[in-house]
């Protein structure tokens, strides 16, 4: 599965996502609403999704992902689980 640029810099532009770099490693950060946002409910969590990239000729390959509360990881996202959500994106 492989997002393309443009794709990319939409989603950067939502203002949801946020690309990051890092010694060759490229992550597509997803910031859902706040547990206080969502709910009304008061809570000092934050829970992010990053997806792992590695950026290609035409767009950025996708080799998985994970969900992370306050920085630790809580699990791993298979390219299985990701498809979905790509199948969305790139139509």
């Amino acid at each position: 599965m492989k997002l393309s640029f443009e794709t990319v810099r939409r989603l950067e532009d939502s203002g949801k996502y946020k690309l990051t770099s890092h010694d060759g490693d490229v992550r597509l950060v997803y910031y859902p609403p706040s547990v206080e946002e969502a709910s009304g409910e008061s809570a000092d969590i934050v829970r992010t999704m990053e997806i792992k990239l590695r950026r290609v000729e035409d767009g950025y390959e996708i080799l998985g992902g994970e969900v992370k509360e306050n920085g630790e990881v809580l699990r791993e996202i298979s390219l299985n689980e990701l498809e979905l959500w790509f199948q969305f994106l790139e139509g």
